[in-house]
């Protein structure tokens, strides 16, 4: 049946044309009553004068109607028209897979969002007996809301049945479809959905089919007797894990695939777990010492030592009072120095006493400080500085040295000089001789002899510490992450097969043996025990529990045969 846009038939006006197939067309339809858009799927008129594919699809609309899932396009209702069957489907807005592909490939997070979406379909489709049969992105269509819908069961299995050469739809499933399609098995499970699944991912990630050729005959060949090239080796970016995913899908054998769709889906979503969730960071090692800085301590201590001694500047506390008491023995000096004068006078001729000789043998015989630039007295000089850095240190804090008894002699004694004591003169030669005696037990500038054993325990930096010990790398913990994601698709396997053998025994009114039973608790104990030291980066006992649960996996694919 033919029709024409604008044209009614029941309850519904046609729109437009959505597509055509193999055996029919798809409008696109209005329900006049309810104002929904819709898809309307017409037998082509040649075809439907042909009684087993009218019961085929027939069927297709019983089976539509019992898979109700968001991941399939709907079936609304169908409906007869002047001795036509009419499947009326929901209207899915949208492209397909195979539009979104002529971009490029995909993203990998999307590409594994929508084939896991898809396999969810298929996970339900399968429970329910129903085999699609022609998996491939022309028959998915991906919503703006990011929404995967399988569609067109069945239909395009039956034009691949009798004319592969047939153009249409039909014509690209040939780059899809699995080896026991191509050798015309009689009975198809769910498998041969995966095998198609596998090689739809394929083509997503890396933008290519795994299979082509110039006839379908060279492609259906390919199929049956090629191993197609490693998803990695044409995109090095991809996880080793993914591209083990995909080969395994893929595998020409039925039994070494994934027996399921949730396995296969379960595999799918671990990958993608391992790809959104980054390694923890590792804690870098601590740096070692730098060679330039230990070596500097060294260098900085033998030029300190090379440099000549310099005397240190007396403490800022001290400097006030040292100043104050300094100014006022100099003004008491020049008393006694006027009163000295005056009794020379007096007195003439004038000798030197008895007190005065041994203070300028004492004054003669004291030492100077080596950090003394210039002698404490010189006949003729000025008074000392006022600064405290410029006097030495011993003497910065006593009154300034009596001058020898020559310079009072000439008659022109400085201003600063230390009279002669006399009875009435309360200062005497015993505190400037205590003063001068204590002056060599003060401080005396390191030498260099003196410094170098002092600089070398100071020398901490020069000695390298040990660094801490460093985490592991990234690449260890993704090696970690793809090997445990490899031992998940196997243990998925393990669990359908012992589901299946559970509901089995179950029919039968008996349960599990203990040697099924043990091992898969301990598969089970051990691969938490690995997920949970993988998240804390603790690659050792991930490695270790890994190993244990590897172990058990075996044992349980040898007693299930897988």
């Amino acid at each position: 049946m033919e029709l024409e846009v604008g044209s009614t038939i029941g309850d519904y006006q046609v729109v437009g044309i959505l597509g055509a197939g193999g055996m029919g067309k798809v409008y696109k339809v209005r329900n006049v009553i309810s104002d929904r858009v819709e898809a309307m799927k017409v037998l082509l008129p040649d075809l439907a004068a042909t009684p087993e594919l009218a019961d085929r699809f027939l069927r297709e609309i019983k089976v539509l109607a019992i898979l109700e899932h968001p991941n399939i396009a709907q079936l609304r209702t169908a409906v007869r028209a002047n001795n036509q069957l009419l499947m009326v489907m929901e209207f899915v807005d949208g492209q397909t897979l195979e539009s979104r592909l002529k971009q490029g490939a995909l993203p990998l997070s999307q590409a594994l969002d929508y084939v896991g979406q898809a396999l969810s379909a298929l996970d339900f489709a399968h429970s329910q007996g129903v085999v699609h049969r022609d998996i491939k992105p022309a028959n998915m269509m991906l919503t703006s809301s990011g929404t995967v819908k399988l569609m067109d069961f069945g239909i395009a299995k039956a034009a691949a049945d009798n004319k592969l050469t047939m153009t249409g739809m039909t014509m690209g499933s040939v780059y899809y479809m699995s080896p026991e399609q191509i050798q015309g098995a009689a009975t198809l499970d769910g498998r041969a959905d995966l095998y198609s699944m596998g090689i739809t991912l394929y083509e997503l990630v890396t933008g290519k089919r795994p299979f082509d050729g110039e006839s379908q005959y060279s492609i259906m060949s390919a199929h049956l007797e090629k191993a197609p090239v490693a998803p990695i080796a044409l995109d090095p970016r991809l996880p080793q894990a993914l591209n083990d995913v995909i080969l395994m899908a893929v595998a020409k054998d039925p039994n070494a695939r994934f027996q399921t769709a949730k396995a296969f889906r379960n595999a799918l979503m671990a990958v993608a777990g391992m790809i959104q969730a980054p390694a923890a960071p590792v804690p870098a090692p601590a740096p070692a010492p730098a060679p330039a800085r230990a070596a500097a301590v060294p260098v900085a201590a033998a030029v300190a030592a090379s440099a000549p001694p310099r005397s240190a500047p007396p403490p800022p506390v001290a400097a006030t009072p040292q100043k104050s008491k300094r100014w006022l023995w100099m003004t008491v000096g020049g008393l006694a120095a006027a009163a000295a004068i005056v009794c020379a006078i007096e007195f003439a001729p004038w000798k030197p006493t008895k007190a005065a000789a041994p203070l300028a043998q004492s004054s003669a015989q004291t030492p100077a400080p080596a950090s003394t630039p210039e002698p404490a007295s010189t006949p003729g000089a000025p008074p000392p500085d006022t600064t405290p850095a410029a006097a030495p240190a011993p003497v910065s804090s006593s009154p300034a040295p009596a001058p020898p008894p020559q310079q009072v002699a000439v008659g022109k004694p400085p201003a600063h000089s230390t009279p002669v004591p006399t009875p009435t003169q309360p200062i005497t030669s015993t505190p400037i001789q205590q003063q001068m005696q204590q002056a060599p037990a003060a401080p005396v500038a390191p030498t260099p002899q003196t410094q170098q054993p002092q600089q070398q325990p100071q020398q901490p930096i020069a000695v390298p510490t040990p660094s801490a010990p460093a985490g592991p790398s990234r690449a260890e913990v993704q090696q970690a992450r793809e090997h445990f994601a490899k031992l998940q698709v196997r243990a998925g396997s393990v669990r359908d097969s012992l589901g299946n053998l559970k509901q089995t025994m179950q029919s039968q009114g008996m349960g599990l043996n203990a040697k099924f039973t043990g091992p898969e608790r301990l598969m089970e104990t051990y691969l938490r025990s690995a997920e949970q030291a993988l998240s804390q980066n603790d690659l050792p006992a991930a490695k270790e529990f890994a190993e244990k649960a590897e172990r058990q996996i075996e044992v349980l694919e040898k007693l299930l045969n897988i």
